[in-house]
């Protein structure tokens, strides 16, 4: 039985890595590559318990079992870490995905809402809408990303788009429109293991003779972002 549970424990600590390698091959979509990984990690958490309690039981009659049903475990529990920890995150944070530092009249997109989906997620932002039983989406944002708000900004209009334009290439954002004329920028950036697209658009604006920097970041895809378009607009505005 020992060897057993290491050979499970080993294919449910691969489930991750291939479905990650298959969705990004096209060979399967999102959703089949996540139940993968769901199913993967309760194995794993069986093969944990299962593994520790026969080498616990087993360990002085069966030594070459009990060694390999908690090499197993050991094997079987290390996907779980992220997993536990992001789980972790996701439940202290709005299950949002669509995030402005101006919450009452957030940026519009342009080009970006023709390239959208139906599929995909509403890039619309209605400060109003109901999440759940959580509460209103400007709320729950306000809450939990506080530090998310209007940058002022010391350049002129022309030139505070220029910055926009450079830090949003430093950080690795395909730009899909530049309207001066409107003061927009435009762009997508994809997240490094699943390849998601998520949408952003700065906007630039002159109120009261000063230069008004505001930004949005919406997912196409999932119902929450734990966090990832919030920390998108962070490091742009610490950057800007």
């Amino acid at each position: 039985m020992g060897k057993w549970l290491k050979i499970i424990g080993i294919v449910s600590a691969l489930a991750f890595p291939l479905s990650l390698v298959f969705y990004r091959l096209g060979l399967i979509p999102f959703r089949s590559g996540f139940m993968a990984i769901q199913y993967g990690a309760m194995i794993g958490a069986a093969v944990f318990v299962i593994g520790v309690l026969f080498y616990l039981i087993r360990r002085k009659a069966d030594p070459m079992g009990a060694k390999s049903a908690i090499v197993g475990a050991l094997i079987a529990v290390i996907p779980l870490i992220p997993l536990v920890l992001q789980a972790k995150k996701g439940r202290s944070l709005p299950v949002i995905h669509n995030v402005s530092t101006d919450t009452l009249n957030a940026p519009m997109f342009d080009k970006i809402a023709a390239i959208r989906s139906d599929k995909d997620n509403p890039h619309a932002y209605d400060r109003d809408q109901q999440v759940g039983e959580s509460g209103k989406l400007g709320e729950l944002q306000l809450a939990a990303y506080p530090d998310v708000k209007t940058h002022i900004s010391s350049l002129s209009p022309t030139d505070a788009l220029l910055k926009a334009e450079k830090v949003a290439n430093e950080l690795g954002w395909e730009i899909v429109n530049i309207d001066k004329a409107k003061g927009i920028l435009e762009a997508t950036d994809t997240t490094l293991l699943w390849a998601f697209k998520d949408d952003v658009v700065v906007r630039i604006t002159e109120k009261d003779g000063q230069t008004h920097v505001d930004l949005r970041s919406v997912s196409r895809i999932g119902r929450s972002d734990l966090g990832a378009n919030a920390e998108r607009i962070l490091a742009f505005l610490e950057q800007i």
